[in-house]
């Protein structure tokens, strides 16, 4: 069982209740690549069992970052501890308004302290390379429209009625707004684990009973289905599609049984295409150079260079990023501190790396970070 299955699946209601709210927000950490602390889980596992109350485990976050080994902490690691702390909070405090200001805001709790810009509207332009798009970007809506375009989308499903409505239609709609405030961006750093939490308050604001922790997997899997609900390129015959994002709210909201896979959103490699089949072999292809090693014994050049150059016609990678796959295919148990060295960085930058990597693959932390292995697997 994963860190919290034991609550959600038999525990105690209280206990489930708990643990669903740190589930979400130890989940939606792998938007960013980012993975929480062991400090964090066990923290967390002590305000499940009720030992302390959820105030008091983000104060003990809090301090743990203002002494001299917390400063240490990489700034991913403290970033995923402490948001992860404010949005179970978050999702577990009964307050909500639907206003871009409590949108606004709601950035600003979630990421005080960590960045500076925290709750505040960008005056930048955004690009980002998305590996669902094979390393193109979405156009976001520009920093001198962000005010206003919030506040037209906030007006206008404000008239909106959902009484009445079959689950297919209110899952259509729902999908739209959420899909359109993702779409604004109107920050720098942090709008999907914002819109997130967002969705999940304002479901809640509709007595919708939202604690299947759905988050706690496929977090990244509807960021994705955000990217593929805001892009269209006409060159390449793509077009926007808001399916994948509908079917997850059906999923979150009633518990439809849909498999939700983000090999089949990336473009080109949909259901039923010749490249769907292609990406399955490849992952199979992965899989003998590191799913089910135990050893960390390198392996042959052949292969490693086989799966590597795979990995760099499928995904955008910088130079750096490849000589970390490159090392990392050749010793699936290294560290970051390896990794640097290998790399002639810094261990942080080696950190900033991997998360980067997190982001871009389906690279993914196999167990505990002393004795785990790093795995190119199918997600």
């Amino acid at each position: 069982m994963n860190d919290f299955d034991e609550y959600l699946v038999a525990g105690e209601p209280d206990k489930r209740e708990r643990a669903y709210g740190w589930a979400t927000a130890i989940g939606l950490q792998d938007v960013d690549g980012l993975k929480v602390s062991d400090l964090l889980l066990n923290t967390a596992k002590r305000n499940i069992e009720g030992e302390i109350t959820q105030v008091e485990a983000g104060k003990i976050i809090d301090a743990y970052y203002e002494t001299k080994e917390g400063h240490d902490q990489p700034e991913d690691r403290k970033e995923a501890d402490k948001v992860a702390c404010r949005i179970n909070e978050t999702i577990n405090s009964p307050t909500f308004r639907f206003s871009p200001e409590y949108y606004i805001g709601l950035h600003g709790r979630l990421f005080k302290d960590v960045f500076s810009h925290a709750g505040k509207i960008r005056d930048v332009e955004l690009t980002k390379r998305e590996w669902v798009l094979n390393g193109d970007t979405v156009n976001y809506t520009p920093s001198f429209m962000v005010k206003e375009s919030l506040a037209y989308d906030f007006a206008e499903e404000k008239k909106f009625r959902y009484s009445g409505l079959s689950e297919d239609a209110f899952a259509e709609h729902f999908a739209s707004f959420i899909s359109g405030l993702w779409q604004i961006h109107p920050f720098r750093e942090g709008n999907t684990r914002t819109v997130a939490v967002f969705a999940i308050k304002y479901l809640r604001s509709m007595r919708y009973d939202v604690t299947n922790a759905l988050f706690k997997e496929k977090s990244w899997y509807f960021r994705n289905a955000l990217v593929r609900a805001n892009y269209e390129n006409p060159k390449l015959n793509v077009e926007k599609t808001q399916l994948p994002l509908e079917e997850f709210f059906k999923v979150l909201i009633y518990g439809y049984d849909i498999e939700l896979r983000n090999r089949f959103l990336r473009i080109g490699y949909e259901h039923g295409t010749q490249k769907a089949e292609t990406v399955r072999h490849l992952h199979r292809h992965d899989a003998g150079i590191n799913v089910g090693v135990n050893d960390g014994v390198n392996k042959g050049d052949d292969g490693v260079n086989g799966v590597k150059n795979d990995l760099i016609e499928r995904y955008a990678l910088s130079e750096r990023e490849e000589k970390a796959v490159m090392a990392i295919l050749r010793d699936n148990r290294i560290t970051a501190k390896q990794l640097a060295d290998i790399l002639s960085v810094k261990k942080r930058q080696a950190e900033r790396i991997i998360a980067s990597l997190k982001r871009k693959t389906p690279l993914h932390r196999d167990g505990a970070d002393k004795n785990g292995r790093w795995v190119f697997e199918e997600v």
